[in-house]
């Protein structure tokens, strides 16, 4: 970015608060300081205090916040998340409704763009990736966010759900080997008199209906969200966060059993 970014006193005190209280340790600040040529000579010894200090003076001096950018991309470097992509997604959420006031966003590669300036709070909650956390907050299943989560970044709900439910035949095909899809597969797959894939030991009547139970709700995922994103336009069925929480939990319910599932028997 060319142009030239200067944060207002709201803005250091609250990036500060980020870094300092959730991200970094008083050590690891020092070290990033040292890093990048931070003077720090606050005196301070609570850890968001010591960045408002050495923010503010930098940007004082340089009449610029670049120093304060470059302290984000060093801190929140994609490569420091590998094996923590959650909490990367967190801090990055809450970074960028910080940053929105600036026209700029974080973007998950680590690398700042320009964005239309937020000029409310309402417009700033809006640049603020929620739905993240409200899902890993009720437990959310891992694959499901594997299977969509660039979806659930850009906000993208239609696709985001349609992408959710192709982890739970995926899943399917890898546990039996299987090659068919949506109510094809799961009908053999959980078949009560030859299945591939059981829930339990199918011996009494109410195995066998908690077979066909299963059975009936991956089919029923299917044809509600699956086929229909599939044939009906984007514009034609609007999913808001609310809905898709629910929808994408629901998947994860399903993908949770599946993981209990027993392989009977494998495709050759």
């Amino acid at each position: 970015m060319a142009d030239i970014i200067i944060f207002n006193n709201s803005q250091i005190t609250q990036i500060s608060h980020l870094f300092g209280d959730r991200v970094m340790t008083g050590s690891e600040i020092t070290r990033v300081f040292t890093r990048l040529g931070i003077s720090d000579s606050s005196g301070e010894s609570t850890k968001w205090r010591r960045l408002e200090y050495a923010f503010t003076a930098r940007q004082n001096n340089d009449h610029a916040g670049n120093a304060i950018l470059r302290f984000i991309q060093e801190v929140l470097s994609p490569v420091n998340y590998v094996q923590r992509q959650d909490e990367f997604e967190d801090y990055r959420s809450e970074l960028n409704g910080i940053l929105s006031f600036s026209g700029i966003q974080y973007r998950n590669d680590g690398k700042f763009e320009k964005v239309s300036a937020a000029t409310t709070i309402s417009d700033a909650q809006k640049r603020i990736q929620s739905i993240l956390p409200k899902l890993r907050q009720r437990g959310v299943h891992a694959r499901v966010i594997q299977y969509c989560n660039e979806e659930l970044l850009k906000e993208n709900y239609f696709h985001a759900v349609l992408e959710a439910t192709k982890s739970l035949a995926e899943q399917v095909r890898q546990l039996s080997n299987l090659t068919e899809d949506g109510s094809p597969l799961y009908d053999k797959a959980f078949s009560t008199s030859s299945p591939y894939l059981i829930l339990n030991s199918l011996q009494t009547e109410s195995e066998k209906n908690q077979q066909k139970g299963f059975c009936l709700m991956l089919k029923g995922i299917n044809s509600m969200v699956r086929n229909v994103t599939a044939h009906t336009p984007k514009i034609k069925w609007i999913i808001d966060e609310d809905e898709a929480v629910d929808i994408l939990m629901t998947i994860s319910f399903l993908n949770k059993y599946l993981d209990s599932c027993q392989v009977v028997r494998m495709e050759p």
